[in-house]
């Protein structure tokens, strides 16, 4: 059965995004860049809720050709583009950027594709599915990347009681970042 990992940036109080939903805050290097890079090869899917969504796609496949990316970074954002993306929304009525859309039942159908084969998925954002899927016990893994910022208000990741997750791995990034890794 394939994993669901939830893989998100908070700031140290535990904000994934400030008052006016920025997240220009995130740190970011080579270091982080190459964790990530890896991080991308042991899944096939990336789920994303419509904001996140919208965030990415408005990034992320002009990233692959902007002349002054590095090649690195171009890299990065090949793999981006080419893996599998869920969108969960009421509210679009299309994607692209080889995505499908869920606009109903999106626990039962999260529920249905961890049967599928094929390798884990990760929940890059955002902050409404995956509340609803914390609340609704679906999230195998969960990757904070903790920055070196304090936000002092804005969306707060959690907003469900979640108990009994067991440590797994902490890593430190050059840039002051920290991966935990707890599995549920």
């Amino acid at each position: 059965m394939r994993n669901v990992i939830l893989s998100m940036a908070v700031s140290l109080d535990g904000y994934i995004e400030s008052t006016n939903r920025d997240i220009s805050w995130h740190v970011w290097d080579a270091d982080m860049q190459e964790y990530m890079s890896d991080f991308l090869e042991t899944v096939d899917t990336l789920l994303y809720g419509r904001t996140a969504y919208e965030l990415m796609i408005n990034h992320w496949p002009a990233a692959e050709n902007a002349g002054g990316n590095t090649a690195e970074d171009r890299a990065f954002a090949q793999k981006m583009n080419k893996l599998n993306k869920i969108v969960f929304s009421r509210t679009l009525n299309k994607v692209t950027w080889n995505a499908r859309l869920v606009k109903e039942k999106a626990v039962e159908e999260l529920l249905r594709l961890k049967r599928e084969p094929g390798k884990d998925m990760v929940l890059f954002g955002g902050a409404n599915i995956a509340e609803t899927f914390m609340r609704n016990g679906v999230i195998d893994e969960y990757r904070l990347i903790v920055n070196p910022v304090v936000l002092g208000s804005g969306n707060s990741l959690f907003k469900t009681e979640i108990r009994g997750l067991t440590h797994v791995k902490t890593k430190g990034f050059n840039c002051g970042n920290v991966l935990l890794i707890y599995h549920r």
